[in-house]
């Protein structure tokens, strides 16, 4: 079995555990989604590996539409229902891969990409397939699990591996910030979310 299909069978697995886990590994997971949530006001937003919709849920409340995408069937099945379950009636979803995607160049104002970038053996390309789909000036937030950031998150995510959790780089925040910015973006915010894996949440534009 290669590793892709490997980690799709890890989330396929995973997936009606998925948000236990991320309320225990983060519990300001919800603030940080809210806060993204306000930095694509009014736009038109793909959300790459939307997981289960916990991002994507406040997503909608400020954004006019949302493309939410993932790789999981599971995930998308539960992400649909939660959709449906608070009335949301400007997202669709959509089969993809974060490397590939299935969209024309310029076509969104804002990129979300939330804990995904440390799970990728290319990181780079993600981001750049990114800032293809997005137009000129464009929003990337891409809020992400640092597992490199303190001395517990290393210690959490060495316990996460015995489990096979696919992490590829262990970031911290800034690490994570320098592959943005490596990645031709300018940067326009660094937040810190504390928690037994602090998330790093960067923001930032596409050059216009």
């Amino acid at each position: 079995m290669t590793k892709k299909r490997q980690d799709n069978e890890f989330w396929r697995r995973q997936a009606r555990r998925y948000d236990r886990a991320i309320d225990l590994l983060n519990r300001r997971f919800d603030q940080m989604a809210i806060d993204v949530a306000a930095e694509v006001e009014g736009a038109q937003v793909l959300e790459i590996a939307a997981g289960t919709g916990l991002v994507t849920r406040r997503l909608v409340a400020r954004a006019e539409q949302v493309v939410a995408t993932d790789q999981s069937v599971e995930m998308l099945d539960i992400l649909r229902a939660r959709m449906k379950e608070i009335g949301a009636h400007n997202v669709e979803t959509k089969i993809a891969d974060a490397t590939e995607l299935p969209f024309e160049n310029a076509s969104f104002d804002a990129v979300v990409m939330a804990n995904l970038i440390h799970l990728l053996p290319s990181p780079m390309q993600a981001l750049v397939e990114a800032q293809r789909v997005l137009r000129p000036g464009g929003v990337l937030c891409i809020p992400t699990f640092c597992h490199g950031e303190t001395a517990l998150a290393r210690v959490v995510s060495r316990i996460l591996g015995v489990v096979r959790f696919p992490v590829v780089t262990r970031f911290s925040g800034d690490t994570l910030a320098m592959l943005v910015e490596d990645a031709g973006y300018s940067l326009v915010k660094h937040s810190t979310y504390s928690g037994m894996l602090p998330i790093a949440s960067i923001v930032a534009r596409r050059p216009s």
